[in-house]
């Protein structure tokens, strides 16, 4: 018998064992630690998403999964679709991880924790730069003049070992023991030389009550960690603007001769000779703050109130006039002068900082970390020439608030209000169907609020909404239909959390993400907060709940339990947005002999440069684009103009609009008109839902620019006919009970 195996009999090649170690990079093997056991792998590759050792490519200035590599760290995990980023993990780090997780186990609160110790961390000055620790250390430095103290703060790397014992045990006690006692300032003598030098110079320059404005500039300067040398450049500079301010004050000299970047405060001249009072109100939603400025407000022999939007600013011209305080209103696109006003109720863009007022109240002051708009805060924070000023915001943003207004040489006050009643976190999600009357559902796109009112009404609700492309009239109408009861649910966009009074019992979201114009996002802290906050309406409620919809996705209840409980915080580093104003453009265009807007822009961009230790140009894409357009099609128009022009507000998603705005100006430059309003024969208020909304767009555009280019645009009776009836369209729309989301212009 053969005893050969045939070869349809013979055995299978064995397979290759599978990696003990799996890595992305297989390469990546010879830098596992020796004698790592693969199931201590494991361990640490479950838990790579919370482990406060392991590292993502935003932690190095670099960004690069290059850059990890390079530094020899080993990739625990790509980088996964919906902006999941890569993990990487040090190799001695390594035992250091499996150290924490013996101490803290992987479970479903971990990554909470680790977060929580992070937030401790921060609060003792301790954060991660890189692959560094560093602390905040503040060191007192007493000046000859009068003893004058400043706070120096500057940062210092401190050994990582006390740290990761932090992450394991959370003993702080332990951890300032392990630091001790901050080390001491290198340059604390020359820093000292420097200042008393600087103070002794302006000694000279001014009198005392002069002189004790330049103590917070000095102070603003120091509380900012930065290298010694760029430190001493900054106060120098700060010494500079002070003594040009002195000097401008004493001779009465234009502002002109100085770049407004040079400093940017002192570029207001009326608010910098006032001596402001500066009060903060601060507090969370429904604690009374507005209430409390505008009794304030109500007493002043004259005064402005500076709202975020135009339905806020219409709401408080109405509330000063019921209480018999005349007041006009000031928008973007209407003036609407009032006999023997005292008051202008005005949208924060329109802020006057020429004319001397007795009061004037700032609202929504943490709008000023806004990326778009956040530079009309900076501008009125700093510009409003008003005897007292009053700035109402969240807590969180007060000390970004007071450091800009250091850098004008004032100190304000705070005075704190408590909310009267808490918003409570119901114990779980909230079916469509068990809505009660008193409800607000929160959505972030119009879409999705048209989709949930067509939803909600099916189940015999009558339903208010609101959301951005509303105009402030019809958003009133539908605020005022929930008030009174005439609709039972409220469907809104996060414009309810700006201040509407509403009498609203539970806020439900509907999801926990939103579209910020780049990509969908988790809302963030202060988002939460100022939405939730408005439940439990005080004087109509007597408490408020907050919760999601059951329909929301499967994590949203989740997510709203792990950002109700955290504190609002400012962005790190923050820097005080600013936006040109004509006396910059002028004075470039002036002192370079530049005559096109676009160039003009872009030297002040650079140039503001010299002091992004506080401030930084605010997102002028849009202004730019118009800019350029201008130059090549308006030119013949004055500098001036074509800068009114370039501040418009043109909804660049909309190309038909943008079209039209640049052929009005194209016309105004060649015949001095802008031509007829051709829109008035192209609208009316039997259109589409989102036709109307479009048409209302270029209804206030053109109010916009014929406000600011008198006798070139004109026809503003025919155009306030037709913006009122498109108003009464869409009112008549949202009422009605025909389903809107589906149709077409979603």
């Amino acid at each position: 018998m053969n005893s050969e195996v045939s070869p349809l009999s013979s055995p299978k090649p064995a397979r290759p064992p599978a990696p003990a170690f799996p890595l992305p990079q297989p390469r990546h093997a010879s830098r596992l630690p020796a004698g790592l056991a693969p199931e201590d792998w494991a361990r640490i590759r479950q838990a790579a998403y919370a482990l406060p050792q392991v590292l993502v490519p935003a932690d190095l200035d670099d960004g690069s999964d290059d850059a990890l590599d390079r530094l020899g760290a080993i990739q625990i995990a790509k980088a996964a679709g919906g902006g999941r980023p890569s993990r990487w993990i040090l190799p001695q780090h390594i035992p250091v991880a499996l150290a924490q997780l013996d101490a803290t186990p992987l479970a479903n609160t971990l990554r909470a924790l680790m977060q929580q110790r992070l937030h401790q961390l921060e609060s003792l000055g301790l954060r991660r730069e890189g692959l560094v620790f560093t602390r905040l250390c503040i060191h007192p430095i007493t000046l000859a003049h009068e003893a004058w103290r400043i706070d120096l703060s500057h940062r210092v790397p401190v050994p990582e070992a006390p740290v990761w014992a932090f992450f394991r045990d959370g003993d702080q006690a332990a951890l300032r023991h392990a630091l001790g006692q901050a080390p001491a300032y290198s340059y604390q003598a020359e820093l000292a030389l420097h200042l008393n030098h600087l103070v002794a110079r302006s000694e000279a320059l001014a009198d005392s009550a002069q002189l004790a404005s330049l103590l917070p500039r000095l102070q603003a300067e120091c509380g900012v960690p930065m290298p010694f040398d760029d430190l001493k450049a900054a106060l120098t500079r700060a010494q500079d603007r002070w003594e040009q301010q002195v000097e401008e004050q004493s001779t009465l000299a234009s502002l002109g001769r100085e770049l407004a970047f040079q400093g940017y405060p002192d570029s207001f001249d009326a608010a910098r000779k006032l001596g402001r009072k500066v009060t903060l109100y601060l507090g969370p939603p429904n604690s009374g703050k507005t209430h409390a400025a505008f009794e304030r407000l109500a007493q002043a022999l004259d005064g402005a109130y500076l709202a975020p939007l135009r339905l806020l600013a219409l709401e408080g011209r109405d509330r000063l006039v019921g209480r018999g305080v005349p007041c006009s209103l000031l928008t973007g696109e209407e003036s609407v002068p009032a006999d023997n006003a005292r008051v202008v109720s005005s949208t924060i863009e329109m802020v006057n900082t020429r004319d001397v007022v007795d009061v004037a109240v700032i609202d929504e002051a943490q709008m000023i970390f806004d990326d778009s708009r956040g530079w009309a805060w900076t501008q009125a924070i700093v510009g409003v020439p008003a005897r007292e000023l009053i700035i109402i915001g969240s807590a969180y943003a007060a000390p970004a608030i007071e450091r800009l207004l250091q850098l004008c040489g004032e100190k304000p006050e705070r005075r704190l209000f408590e909310r009267k009643q808490h918003v409570q976190l119901m114990p779980a999600p909230v079916p469509m169907t068990q809505l009660q009357a008193g409800d607000a559902v929160v959505a972030f796109s119009r879409r999705d609020v048209l989709m949930l009112r067509d939803q909600i009404a099916q189940n015999g609700h009558a339903v208010s909404v609101i959301y951005g492309a509303l105009p402030p009239e019809v958003r009133r109408r539908e605020a005022e239909r929930f008030a009174v009861g005439a609709s039972d649910i409220l469907v809104a966009t996060d414009a309810i959390g700006m201040g509407l009074n509403l009498p609203i019992r539970r806020v439900l979201f509907s999801t926990l993400t939103k579209f910020d114009g780049v990509g969908d996002r988790e809302l963030s802290v202060s988002e939460v907060h100022q939405i939730a906050g408005r439940a439990g309406r005080y004087g109509m409620h007597d408490e408020g709940f907050v919760s999601v919809l059951k329909e929301a996705e499967a994590d949203a209840m989740k997510t709203l339990r792990q950002l109700l409980p955290k504190e609002p915080r400012a962005p790190r580093d923050f820097k005080a947005p600013v936006a040109p104003n004509w006396r910059h453009v002028e004075t470039i265009s002036r002192r370079l002999g530049v005559n096109k807007l676009y160039a003009v822009l872009n030297i002040f961009m650079q140039q503001l440069r010299l002091d992004d230790a506080h401030f930084a140009v605010a997102e002028l894409e849009q202004m730019l684009e118009l800019a350029e357009v201008l130059d090549r099609n308006a030119i013949a128009l004055p500098l001036q103009e074509r800068f009114r022009y370039a501040q418009a507000p043109v909804d660049s998603r909309l190309p038909m609009l943008v079209d039209q705005f640049h052929g009005w100006a194209q016309n105004h430059a060649r015949t001095g008109k802008a031509g007829e309003p051709h829109f008035l024969d192209e609208y009316d208020q039997h259109g589409r839902l989102d036709r109307m909304e479009q048409a209302l767009r270029i209804c206030t555009l053109w109010l916009w620019l014929d406000l600011r280019f008198p006798g070139v645009f004109g026809y503003v009776e025919e155009v306030i006919d037709l913006r009122a009836r498109l108003n009464d369209g869409i009112e008549r729309q949202l009422k009605g009970k025909k389903a809107l989301w589906q149709r077409r212009g979603r």
